[in-house]
């Protein structure tokens, strides 16, 4: 299954001027996305689902807020997004803060129909990554819980950087049987080089630290 070409993504077009709305919706249907404009960026963020895949057009300024300032909130709540910003000015503050909020381009208005078409592309892959990502990640913490508790132990062992001497020394056992045992992790983790080995650790010091965080909170 390719899961980056099944993520559907929601286009959302939020811009107070009529034409700018109804041209970029035109031109984004046309070539198959699904579009939902937008004139009120309050009554927007009302019915937006955060958890659902969407790139966001935002014009830079808007009725009762600024374009950066709905990006930010919706940043806040943690929003599976992606944004790319419209200005009718060339405003290089503005375009210097969205793209260090991580803002896929800022186009000054008008721009080409290409251009346009280009930004969201590119904002779409960007989300369909990010979607592929965790669905690997999920898969490896889905493996790291088959582990057995000696393997886990020794895991994390490794995980720390010890190499299998120290390993053996620490737990009291052999080298060969620590061997043994990573060779198991590497088949159940379905580990065969160095940098999926790296992935892996990256992985799961997430989660951890993720599970620390957690419980301090609580």
């Amino acid at each position: 299954m390719n899961s980056r070409e099944e993520l559907q993504v929601d286009v959302h077009v939020i811009d107070d001027d009529k034409d700018v709305r109804n041209s970029v919706d035109w031109t984004l249907r046309s070539v198959g996305y699904n579009v939902d404009v937008h004139s009120d960026p309050e009554e927007f963020l009302k019915t937006f689902q955060p958890k659902c895949p969407s790139c966001l057009v935002v014009d830079l300024l808007l009725p009762g807020m600024t374009g950066l300032k709905l990006c930010q909130e919706l940043l806040g709540k943690k929003a599976n997004c992606t944004f790319v910003m419209l200005t009718g000015h060339g405003d290089v503050p503005s375009a210097v803060e969205a793209m260090q909020m991580g803002a896929v381009d800022f186009l000054e208005k008008p721009c080409t129909r290409q251009k346009l078409i280009n930004a969201v592309q590119r904002a779409i892959e960007q989300l369909r990554i990010k979607h592929q990502e965790a669905i690997e990640n999920e898969e490896i913490r889905a493996r790291l819980e088959n582990l057995s508790p000696r393997e886990r132990e020794i895991f994390e062992w490794m995980v720390e950087g010890f190499v299998t001497k120290e390993i053996a020394s620490r737990l009291g056992i052999s080298t060969k049987t620590v061997d043994v045992h990573r060779s198991k992790i590497s088949q159940k983790l379905r580990i065969d080089s160095p940098a999926q080995l790296g992935h892996v650790f990256a992985v799961h010091l997430r989660g951890r630290a993720g599970r620390k965080s957690d419980k301090s909170k609580s």
